[in-house]
């Protein structure tokens, strides 16, 4: 049997139910779908929010430069920061 996962929607579900099980099942099914959804969007926003303040607050502006050289077996690409000799 599917089951609401947040008491928010649990608490919305009991609100709107009715006496006629068909249109229960088609309102627990509507709201089933919609906090399947609503739980992706939160999610995605938080994980979003995380991860833009993770970079905020340690953003490197430096930028290296790409050095391509050829191997035996084909091309490696990587950057070498510049070296400061003391």
């Amino acid at each position: 049997m599917p089951k609401l996962k947040l008491n928010r929607f649990r608490k919305l579900y009991k609100s709107l139910k009715t006496p006629w099980k068909p249109l229960n099942w088609l309102i627990l099914g509507y709201l089933i779908g919609i906090e399947d959804r609503y739980i992706n969007l939160v999610s995605k926003q938080t994980v979003d929010n995380a991860v833009s303040k993770y970079l905020a607050e340690t953003r490197d502006d430096t930028v290296y430069e790409a050095v391509i050289e050829k191997v035996e077996d084909g091309y490696t690409i990587g950057y070498f920061p510049e070296k400061k000799d003391d």
